[in-house]
């Protein structure tokens, strides 16, 4: 019976949240290479800027719990009207998600001026970046109509 709950309460959200879905299979994606690939930073020059900040396990751990905050996030909003934190959750995911995808961003672009690297990943992950500013936002907006609610 739950699963048949937790699946309606999806079903019902998921066009207003096909965007957190997306960007949370971007960082389960992001997790998994980074773990079975320890050496990702040392082929891109890129990544060094990422790589000053942390090492390749550091780094799929912080996605593995991004990813991981906002799919339990997701799970129970709306199928549990009693936890009123699911927006809260899924705006900490987007704050993680929009500092990571930010400094990969911003290592491109260094990578770029300095003719170490393609522009073409600066577009992507400011894309990135620019989606969780909106899920950022989208977020936020529920935890205001949830608090007018009360």
């Amino acid at each position: 019976m739950i699963v048949l709950r937790i699946a309606g309460g999806i079903r019902e959200h998921f066009g207003m949240r096909v965007t957190e879905w997306i960007m949370t299979g971007a960082l389960f994606g992001w997790s998994g290479c980074l773990a079975m690939d320890p050496l990702t930073f040392d082929r891109s020059p890129s990544m060094a800027i990422i790589a000053t900040y942390g090492n390749e396990s550091f780094w799929a751990n912080i996605c593995l719990m991004a990813a991981l905050l906002r799919l339990g996030a997701l799970i129970v909003n709306g199928t549990f009207k009693g936890f009123r934190y699911s927006p809260h959750f899924r705006a900490g995911a987007s704050i993680a998600s929009c500092v990571f995808w930010g400094q990969i961003a911003l290592g491109v672009l260094v990578a770029v001026l300095t003719a170490d690297g393609s522009g073409t990943g600066v577009i992507v992950y400011l894309t990135f970046m620019t989606i969780e500013m909106w899920n950022l936002f989208r977020a936020w907006a529920d935890v205001g109509a949830s608090q007018r609610r009360r």
